[in-house]
C-alpha cells in the first residue's frame, strides 16, 4: 500500500462487496500516471497515482487482509472517549496485529490514490463495510480526527488567545485530572493547544512562572 495511506491509517495509534478473493476495483478510465521515480536507498514511491477504482487487485486484497487483522482489535472500541492510557494499550495491540499485513503492503509498493483524502477514505470505508464492518467506526474516527487538524481545530481550537485565560483553562484541566493518562485524546489535543498558546501569547517570565509550578511539572511528567 502507498506511503500516504499507511500514514493515514497507522500514525495515530503507533502515534484505511464480497471477500478478498472477489472484491474488485470497478472498471473506469480515470487512471492518471506520472513517470516512475527512480528509487534511491530503498525509499518507497513509484511516482504513480491512480483512481482508487483502478488500484491493482493485489493492493485491494492486501488492504482487506489488513482490515481483517485489525477488526478484532478495534471493533467496539470507543475512540472518542478513550483515555490516553487506553489509546496506548490499543496502539500496542494494533502494532502487533498489523506487523505482517503492513510489511506486505509496503512490499507491494502500490500507487497512491488520486483525488482527495476524503475520496480515499470514502473508498476505504466502502471496502471496510463489505469486508470487515467492525473497522468502519475506526476509519471514520481517523478521518474526523485528521480533518480537525487540517481545519486548525487541533492546533488552536482549545485556546482563547489570551494569556491569563489560557493559563486558567490549563489549570482547570490539571485540577480535574489525576494524570494525562486519564484524559481522552481530544482533551490531550486541547491541552497541547493551551501549552502552545501559553508559550507564544504569554511573556517568557509569565509562561515560565506558570509552567514551573510543582503541580504543573508533575502533571506534565505524568504524560510520559
Amino acid at each position: 500500500m502507498s506511503k500516504r495511506l499507511l500514514i493515514l491509517l497507522i500514525v495515530l495509534v503507533t502515534a484505511c462487496g464480497g471477500t478478498a478473493a472477489t472484491t474488485t476495483a470497478s472498471e473506469t478510465d480515470d487512471t492518471t500516471t506520472t513517470a516512475p521515480v527512480e528509487e534511491e536507498g530503498g525509499e518507497e514511491g513509484t511516482g504513480e497515482t491512480v483512481d482508487f477504482a483502478d488500484m491493482p487487485q493485489e493492493c485491494i486484497d492486501a488492504f482487506v487482509v489488513f482490515l481483517q487483522a485489525i477488526e478484532p482489535v478495534v471493533e467496539g472500541f470507543d475512540f472518542e472517549n478513550a483515555t490516553l492510557e487506553d489509546m496506548e494499550t490499543i496502539g500496542t495491540e494494533l502494532e502487533a496485529a498489523t506487523e505482517g499485513p503492513t510489511a506486505e503492503m509496503e512490499n507491494l509498493d502500490c500507487p497512491d490514490p488520486s483525488g482527495t483524502d476524503e475520496e480515499a477514505f470514502a473508498a476505504m470505508i466502502e471496502i471496510a463495510e463489505n469486508e470487515a464492518p467492525g473497522t468502519v467506526a475506526y476509519f471514520e474516527w481517523i478521518e474526523s480526527f485528521a480533518g480537525s487538524f487540517e481545519e486548525g481545530e487541533g492546533i488552536i481550537g482549545g485556546s482563547s488567545g489570551d494569556c491569563e485565560t489560557d493559563i486558567e483553562m490549563m489549570g482547570a484541566i490539571i485540577a480535574e485530572n489525576d494524570s494525562m493518562g486519564d484524559m481522552t485524546l481530544a482533551e490531550v489535543t486541547e491541552f497541547g493547544s493551551l501549552m502552545t498558546a501559553i508559550t507564544t501569547e504569554c511573556s517568557t517570565d509569565r509562561a515560565q512562572e506558570f509552567l514551573s509550578q510543582p503541580e504543573v511539572q508533575e502533571f506534565l511528567a505524568s504524560g510520559g
